[in-house]
């Protein structure tokens, strides 16, 4: 039975048994999954969703690392920054492009004239910091309610942001802020189409998971994280040496 949510209704109620059960026979036991990790940095949560679209999460992670390897440097913690620790880091460092020079120089879309991720994430800092969205409890205090997300102008500006416009980088910003999602990228809409077997956009892709989670009672960003792990081959379970390796998922 699907939630008591608008944003559900036309949800087939066979389509989420069908992803309930390829669920349990694929990912196994819930409470042996990875949990995914949880920042308590705004500016970390920034520069963690914006890089990650379109990019191997390694470097992802890389980036995020550097960062914080230059805010060390400075002899500041790096993993509580605001979002106006991160533009003041930023100004001193020299602008957009000294972050891209810190992190990675990649670009909000292929193309040698796409402006830099970097400047995306600076933009985000400055729209969070505008209307005091410093913290991850500032941001969790404005923006746990689904309704609040949705009519929130510092979603429609984060929107228009360049390169930013299909609202991934949005919900996944606010997953690793702590509050509850589903970030429908490739390894989530791939994993929801070869259940279905048929081709799944990704808003209904996220609707799906996030049925099957409330269904469970289970976290939807834990669901989602699993589901991710599995699709994208790597291990399921915090011993790492237990796998279904039959899932016929590509890596």
């Amino acid at each position: 039975m699907l939630c008591d949510d608008p944003a559900m209704r036309n949800i087939e109620n066979s389509d989420v048994e069908r992803l309930a059960a390829a669920v349990r026979r694929d990912l196994g036991d819930e409470s042996r999954w990875f949990k995914p990790e949880a920042y308590r940095s705004v500016a970390l949560c920034l520069i963690d969703s914006i890089y990650s679209t379109g990019n191997r999460y390694s470097g992802v992670v890389d980036a995020v690392n550097r960062y914080v390897e230059r805010r060390e440097s400075e002899v500041a913690e790096a993993t509580t920054d605001s979002s106006t620790d991160l533009l003041k880091a930023v100004e001193r460092w020299g602008g957009d492009t000294a972050l891209a020079d810190a992190t990675k120089h990649w670009r909000c879309w292929p193309s040698k004239e796409a402006p830099f991720k970097a400047t995306a994430v600076v933009q985000a800092a400055q729209l969070l910091a505008d209307v005091g969205l410093e913290t991850i409890d500032d941001v969790q205090g404005a923006l746990m309610d689904p309704e609040k997300q949705a009519s929130s102008p510092v979603k429609k500006e984060w929107l228009a942001l360049p390169g930013q416009r299909s609202g991934l980088t949005w919900i996944y910003f606010l997953m690793l802020a702590g509050i509850p999602g589903v970030k429908a990228d490739r390894m989530v809409v791939r994993y929801v189409e070869r259940v279905l077997d048929r081709p799944v956009e990704p808003v209904e892709a996220a609707l799906l998971v996030s049925a099957v989670a409330d269904e469970r009672k289970l976290p939807r960003t834990l669901l989602d994280h699993a589901i991710w792990r599995q699709a994208s081959g790597r291990p399921i379970f915090v011993e790492g040496d237990v796998h279904f390796e039959d899932a016929g998922v590509e890596s």
